[in-house]
């Protein structure tokens, strides 16, 4: 009779309980699998039953549990193994919390092992005290809708740093575990059987191991942590040099261009046309100079170097363009908050788009403006260009990913970067487009 009770009262609930920690963790409930949660709960509490019935030591019967309680996931609920193994780790995990929980309360209360043991009314008080622990366990992991598969980082680098603080969570259980066995079992002695040290070997080779699984996956991630850093690092000074490469090859077309003309005008005899054409090409060659010097004047006040070239490799394509271009930077830490990497994406993003959009219109008419600096309460960046007109209701479509205006179906992914990151810096970024001029402003609060 007792053991039905126990059996029915204790053990189901228990196996029930346990299984609803496991589903929380995904933001699920057993209930929507009615009758494998059934099985489930009858196979652990007669798995259970089982161990206590052969007298099975205490760790070896929670490892047993464990392996058990895993196989009855992923075959009864068809699950995955990441999935399962979280599951089980859950539910065991909290039937280990609990049961110390519980221990340490009625030690508290000076009722230790022998009392427990030897009392019939003690013995089903502190059953239903556990399911109750349980239970309270179960009910604020369902209110907080936790769902570890969006918790999950899809990049490699951050699921490395997943799984070292994941390994390293479980292995600091796992001396807690052993350091909280031997004191239960020291205010505890009658249930020594539960607490056997010949079983420390095997917990501890089980933490070593981890240690070194946790030293290969610092390893790995310091290793990729260093590529990372070595590609953000490089990747705007190739950009640049591509930019700078780009106007070269610009300039050396128009200049082969030129010395064709010339060429042209020497061999018909026409030297009045070709000296007048030479000054013209001295006097452009003079104005590109003056940009030039103004230019360094300007970007001398930009103390990351980074920034510093990403202006000068599109200030040397709007040369080659034949773009007007007058930058105007106020201060030297503009946007200092900002990673480098972040903010090449912003300021690459938004010239690209300037150089694009003034190359349609006529030489004379090509132009782009920047201003970068403080105003009352916010640093700003504001860069206007002449080019097509945006109509007015396109001018959030263009934030869109994949929204493009080039024939090609190219694109569509600069301007979606460039609000992403400022979103993600707390920042606003407004646009305005008529008569030929656009422009784009962005703002942090100081």
């Amino acid at each position: 009779m007792d053991f039905l009770l126990r059996f029915f009262l204790i053990d189901v609930p228990e196996a029930f309980l346990l299984l609803t920690i496991g589903f929380a963790i995904f933001n699920q409930s057993p209930v929507a699998h009615l009758k494998k949660t059934v099985v489930f709960c009858m196979l652990f509490a007669i798995a259970g039953e089982s161990l206590s019935f052969l007298n099975v030591p205490y760790q070896p019967k929670i490892v047993t549990m464990l392996l058990l309680t895993y196989l009855f996931i992923l075959f009864l609920f068809r699950a995955k193994i990441f999935m399962a193994v979280s599951m089980t780790i859950a539910s065991i995990g909290s039937m280990i919390l609990a049961e110390f929980v519980i221990l340490m309360l009625l030690n508290s209360q000076q009722i230790y092992g022998f009392d427990i043991l030897t009392t019939s009314f003690l013995q089903h008080f502190a059953g239903f005290l556990y399911l109750f622990v349980l239970a309270l366990l179960a009910f604020f992991l369902r209110m907080l809708k936790i769902d570890l598969r969006r918790m999950v980082p899809q990049n490699r680098h951050n699921r490395y740093l997943f799984m070292l603080i994941l390994i390293g969570s479980i292995e600091f259980l796992l001396i807690l575990f052993m350091n909280t066995s031997f004191f239960i079992r020291g205010n505890n002695s009658p249930l020594l059987q539960f607490y056997t040290t010949q079983y420390q070997l095997f917990f501890q080779l089980v933490i070593l191991f981890l240690f070194i699984v946790i030293v290969y996956l610092f390893r790995i991630y310091v290793n990729l942590t260093i590529n990372r850093v070595e590609t953000e690092t490089e990747t705007p000074y190739l950009q640049s040099i591509n930019d700078l490469l780009t106007a070269i090859r610009s300039i050396k077309h128009d200049s082969l261009n030129h010395y064709t003309a010339i060429n042209g005008f020497l061999k018909e005899g026409m030297h009045d046309m070709g000296k007048e054409y030479v000054q013209q090409l001295l006097q452009e060659t003079v104005s590109i100079e003056q940009a030039v010097e103004n230019s360094v004047q300007v970007l001398e006040g930009i103390q990351n170097p980074a920034i510093s070239a990403l202006f000068q490799s599109k200030m040397a394509i709007c040369i080659a363009e034949r773009i007007s271009c007058d930058i105007k930077i106020f201060g030297t830490h503009q946007f200092s908050f900002i990673r480098t990497y972040d903010l090449i994406k912003i300021i690459g993003n938004l010239f690209d788009n300037a150089i694009r959009a003034s190359s349609y219109e006529l030489e004379e008419n090509r132009y782009i403006k920047l201003e970068w600096g403080y105003s009352e309460g916010e640093q700003y960046l504001y860069i206007e260009n002449s080019g097509p007109t945006i109509p007015k209701e396109k001018l959030q479509a263009i934030f869109q990913l994949g929204y493009t205006t080039k024939t090609n179906g190219e694109g569509g992914v600069g301007l979606a970067v460039v609000k992403s990151v400022t979103e993600r810096y707390g920042g606003k970024i407004q646009v305005q487009s008529e008569q030929g001029v656009t422009s784009f402003r962005i703002s942090f609060g100081l």
